[in-house]
């Protein structure tokens, strides 16, 4: 169960053992209300990426990932609600020690806001894509990118499926996205990464990790039973940037407990 679909059918599932083990009373019911929205976010998301497609005019993308379209009109308001605020994506960018001039890569940019900033880093001699399959995402991104007059650039993607050449960007990031896919996906986009990446050149991910706490595991142990989610809890995306073939692979930051920063290198010429 690699497809989006599969979180609404977990849920349904949850809620019918939920029903089964409590029997029906008030808390079997909210319980039951909470999985039916994860049914509501997956109807309301493919609403908003069938009307942000028509909107686009791009060219249909497939992944077997986990796309964010329902969340695209309220994604900027509750992320720094959760502490993923400008100040987290500056934090993340400082790890990245973007120079200018360079050309980076966003891989599952969301609504743009860690590559508007890297666009800045860059400045107008760099060059800066985010790539998202997510429609509602893309919009958000697009327009928020001209309001602001920002030079980074927005384009239909996945990760495992990367139109660019081999060898021509600088600097890759991926920010809270690698546990939206399952594991063979993970992969194939690490691999293509790589292949898009220059010799020396860098990859920054921060991403789910192994919680490093009690409350962190009390919150995540749930999502260990989610194929796309359970790598990352297991404390495994290092040995998938190494099978991807990268080395120097290190950790460099780490937040609440349950989140990591890792940067890592394409084997090559080592960059000034």
């Amino acid at each position: 169960m690699h497809k989006t679909w599969m979180l609404p059918v977990v849920a349904a599932l949850l809620a019918t053992g939920a029903w089964a083990l409590w029997g029906w009373n008030v808390w079997s019911a909210l319980f039951a209300v909470l999985m039916l929205g994860c049914w509501i976010m997956f109807v309301y998301g493919w609403f908003l990426a069938t009307r942000a497609l028509a909107a686009l005019d791009e060219t249909p993308v497939t992944t077997r990932g986990m796309t964010m379209n329902w969340a695209a009109p309220v994604y900027d308001w509750y992320c720094p609600k959760l502490g993923l605020g400008k100040a987290f994506r500056n934090a993340t960018l400082r790890l990245a020690a973007l120079q200018p001039g360079e050309r980076v890569l966003e891989v599952g940019c969301g609504t743009g806001v860690l590559t508007r900033l890297a666009a800045q880093a860059v400045g107008a001699s760099g060059h800066v894509v985010g790539i998202d399959p997510s429609y509602a995402m893309l919009l958000v991104a697009r327009q928020t990118a001209l309001r602001e007059a920002s030079h980074a650039e927005f384009r239909a993607a996945a990760i495992e499926h990367l139109p660019f050449e081999p060898n021509i960007f600088d600097v890759v990031l991926s920010s809270l996205m690698l546990h939206h896919l399952p594991p063979d996906v993970k992969h194939a986009g690490l691999h293509e990464v790589h292949r898009v990446l220059k010799p020396g050149g860098r990859l920054l991910v921060v991403d789910v990790d192994r919680p490093g706490n009690i409350l962190g595991w009390l919150i995540m142990w749930p999502w260990l039973f989610v194929p796309m989610t359970a790598p990352n809890l297991r404390g495994e995306i290092p040995r998938y940037l190494r099978a991807a073939g990268f080395d120097a692979v290190q950790q460099r930051g780490r937040w609440y407990g349950v989140l990591t920063c890792w940067t890592a290198r394409k084997p090559g010429v080592d960059q000034p």
